[in-house]
């Protein structure tokens, strides 16, 4: 059988109610593996633009449209398949991130397998961990990655059956070279209701959890929701979009999606972000829609500052997931927009549930001081017909009036299914059919919602999250500040600061007129320890500098 009547026949397969060939709006029914396929049988080609070449093409390229990308996925699912992978086998990815972390993930699921999307920038000890719990068929990685032993004498080899390196020769492990020309096999994906991929949380606790996807979550509910084309928030034929993604999370998966579907013009897959690299790469291309990290806008915010060939002046709107942007990066972004009305999104979501909801930022609003702004930030309005939240007393779980603090709740069809190995975490957070965010939050009259603090950090009557902004938004450039609540005392600012060293007196014309503060800890900007999507860990900024005292939360749902 032909690779194009294959195609159409699982087409045909996996749309039977309707009956006919996928079309453009029903991208989101196509299972990942098959996703690439599916988009290039439709007209209007695009083309992504990569920052440097993958690990997984021999070519080289830095361009490709479609029918190249759908190419990769065949060729490394037969190389998967060749390498002894069949359906339900797990495979772990554990690499450099690059948009070729997602085109392995799709090879995977093309032939029943189930990827394990691990980032590259997790500790070694985590690492271990998750390989231990998942115990992968095939871990495919890089040289840097395998040849990293930590404290242990074993190599990460010696957790799995068999090892792939992408990028070099190493003892013991296969190469695509070894696997390269195997004939593909016809396309075997899971069904609705089966695992079909793990993803693991931020980790900002400790060892991070493994989320369990079914196609049915993760393209039937998440994705189908990124699908919708509403102007002007979402992308336009003729957008040129800039992505900075950790290709490893299910952001990633939604967003190859709605990107296939709605069709911009030109994506640029970036993987590094570097503001020499970023600088020349978006002055040709001129990107007018930008979805990146708060430690990516955090990196490129002395590019944005930039007056002369502005890199940024074309962007019609800003993206933001995982984190909240400070106010004055935000501010800094949107200036740099020589847009008539550049925006602003926020999205509010956790990994587990997909997004709940999203908020805007105008200009005009980011060019007030963030203390001029009713705090804490508005994180959005549950997304009509999808999602509900509710504010519940967190000792009860009863609701509590609208405008008074309490526990976040979520109610969505595109929950996921569990945390591989460990039901009792899970158990912890899911609540029926409603989900306990961890997030101390309220509910206004009107129905937004505004997150306080996360519930393991939450002192009444205060907003650590909204004293941060506050008080980085009139630091100086290069300044993140971190608030540890204790149980027995006002909050502990954790500065991090250029070289380390805090000036007094800006430090207190910052705290003027705010609640109590304890005196800072002043700390060098790279010791501030992150997560590998940037996100702080408090809890280890906990253990090194309060020697481990308790906050004042329970910590029971973090």
């Amino acid at each position: 059988m032909t690779k194009a009547s294959d195609c159409r026949l699982h087409s045909r397969s996996l749309h039977q109610a309707t009956g006919r060939t996928v079309h453009r709006k029903q991208l989101w029914k196509s299972n990942v593996g098959l996703l690439f396929d599916h988009r290039a049988e439709l007209d209007n080609p695009m083309i992504f633009r990569l920052s440097h070449p993958l690990d997984i093409d021999p070519a080289g390229r830095t361009l490709l449209d479609i029918e190249e990308s759908a190419q990769l996925v065949r060729r490394t699912s037969a190389a998967l398949h060749a390498a002894g992978i069949r359906g339900g086998d797990r495979v772990a990815v554990f690499k450099d991130n690059h948009f070729d972390c997602l085109l392995l993930a799709a090879a995977a699921c093309r032939i029943g397998a189930v990827p394990v999307m691990l980032s590259g920038l997790l500790p070694d000890e985590a690492v271990r961990a998750l390989l231990r719990r998942v115990e992968p068929k095939l871990l495919v990685s890089d040289q840097q990655r395998l040849a990293s032993e930590g404290n242990e004498a074993s190599p990460l080899s010696a957790l799995v059956e068999q090892t792939l390196c992408l990028d070099k020769e190493i003892p013991q492990a296969l190469t695509l070279a070894d696997l390269d020309g195997a004939d593909e096999p016809p396309p075997a994906p899971r069904a609705n209701d089966e695992l079909m991929m793990l993803t693991h949380t931020s980790g900002t606790t400790g060892i991070p959890k493994l989320i369990m996807y079914t196609p049915d979550k993760l393209q039937g509910q998440m994705a189908r929701l990124e699908c919708r084309h509403l102007p002007p928030i979402t992308y336009r034929r003729d957008d040129t979009v800039a992505v900075f993604l950790p290709y490893v999370h299910a952001r990633s998966f939604t967003w190859i999606y709605s990107v296939l579907t709605l069709s911009p013009a030109k994506v640029l897959l970036m993987s590094d972000n570097d503001p020499e690299i970023v600088g020349p790469l978006f002055r040709e291309h001129q990107p007018t829609v930008i979805e990146a990290l708060p430690i990516d806008y955090d990196r490129m915010e002395e590019l944005a500052e930039e007056r002369r060939s502005n890199a940024f002046s074309s962007v019609r709107m800003f993206i933001s997931n995982f984190d909240a942007v400070h106010w004055s990066r935000v501010r800094t972004f949107l200036n740099a927009s020589r847009h008539r009305f550049p925006l602003w999104r926020d999205g509010y979501g956790q990994s587990e549930t997909g997004g709940l909801g999203m908020t805007f930022i105008t200009r005009r609003r980011a060019n007030k001081r963030r203390d001029q702004e009713p705090g804490p930030r508005t994180v959005g309005r549950p997304m009509p017909t999808f999602v509900q939240i509710k504010v519940v007393d967190p000792r009860t779980f009863r609701p509590v009036p609208n405008g008074t603090p309490g526990l976040v709740f979520a109610r969505t069809r595109a929950r996921c299914i569990g945390y591989f190995g460990e039901p009792e975490r899970w158990n912890e957070k899911a609540v029926g059919e409603w989900w306990n965010t961890g997030d101390i939050g309220i509910k206004t009259r009107t129905g937004k919602v505004k997150v306080l603090d996360r519930e393991v950090n939450y002192t009444p009557g205060i907003s650590c999250i909204e004293l941060e902004d506050v008080l980085v938004d009139y630091l100086p450039k290069k300044h993140d500040v971190a608030l540890l609540a204790v149980s027995d005392g006002p909050p502990v600012p954790v500065v991090a600061a250029p070289d380390g060293r805090l000036d007094q007196g800006q430090w207190r014309r910052a705290v003027r007129g705010l609640p109590e503060l304890a005196e800072p800890i002043v700390i060098d900007i790279e010791d501030m320890p992150r997560t590998g999507t940037g996100k702080i860990r408090r809890e280890e900024l906990r253990r090194r500098y309060l020697g481990g005292a308790e906050g004042p939360g329970t910590g029971s749902w973090t």
